[in-house]
């Protein structure tokens, strides 16, 4: 069997510095696809089948998806696996950053909310985010809607106090360029997404190439068998990885690719992780 890549979107497929996709890095997708691989699309955002990202359209169309951290599984357009936060526990969340103070930050029914809308633009890390959250009855709405995620843009600080509050769940950083934190409920992840792709497929963990940037990649880049970081990846996803791609700026993806070739060509010159 082919190796199935599953591939990271944020800083590994689209660019938080152009905010694009970078051409070769479509490029790249669009000849794995032809060339007969199957492309997961492994993503903290909650990505479906019926709403992918714009510059896809007519170029790229992944053969599954690990979205929400694992908390939403797609394959060949047919969902498989939902799961979400617990109501309680999804209200004593928003409860509590409220009453601290914190930026949580959500995206429901197309609309950004924002737990702490003077926070999120007093904080520098939120500069380069391309939205514009809403507070008041917006992020109220959250408390009876069903998340499969959320998003902590705040400092490292913060994720400590809400990680520690709260154990049930997991906060991945997203490294000291893009920052913040996803929250998801502590059984879900990308890995655990992935092994029921792998079982759709009837495929292994031995067939998987990973490559991604961030700390929600690093259990799915330690389980493959050929697990690749960006170049611009944290330093702990670098330190996991079997290779180091470029950046994802300079031709990344394209290099992450063609490595991940030639270790499909002769896997046995490349021992498991």
């Amino acid at each position: 069997m082919k190796p199935l890549f599953f591939i990271d979107y944020d800083n590994t497929i689209f660019s938080h510095r152009t905010w694009s996709i970078p051409e070769d890095g479509l490029q790249t997708l669009e000849r794995l696809k032809s060339d007969g691989f199957r492309v997961i699309l492994a993503s903290g955002r909650a990505f479906r089948s019926s709403d992918l990202p714009e510059e896809f359209q007519g170029r790229f169309t992944p053969d599954g998806l690990v979205s929400s951290n694992g908390a939403i599984i797609e394959a060949e357009g047919r969902l498989i696996h939902e799961k979400y936060f617990d109501p309680g526990l999804q209200r004593r969340l928003l409860d509590y950053v409220t009453e601290k103070g914190y930026c949580l930050i959500s995206n429901f029914d197309g609309v950004w909310c924002t737990s702490n809308l003077e926070r999120f633009r007093a904080l520098d890390s939120n500069k380069n985010r391309k939205i514009k959250p809403q507070e008041g009855d917006a992020f109220r709405a959250l408390y009876t809607s069903r998340r499969p995620s959320f998003f902590l843009a705040d400092t490292r600080e913060a994720i400590a106090d809400v990680q520690e509050h709260f154990p049930e769940t997991r906060l991945l950083y997203m490294g000291d360029e893009m920052g913040g934190a996803d929250i998801i409920p502590k059984e879900n992840g990308k890995a655990m997404g992935a092994g029921r792709i792998l079982d759709y497929f009837h495929a292994s963990w031995e067939d998987v190439i990973a490559i991604g940037d961030s700390m929600n990649d690093i259990e799915l880049i330690q389980a493959a068998a050929f697990g690749i970081a960006m170049g611009n990846a944290m330093p702990e996803v670098r330190a996991a990885a079997s290779y180091v791609a470029k950046d994802i700026d300079d031709g990344g993806l394209a290099d992450a690719a063609a490595r991940a070739r030639q270790w499909a060509d002769n896997r046995s010159q490349y021992p498991a992780q």
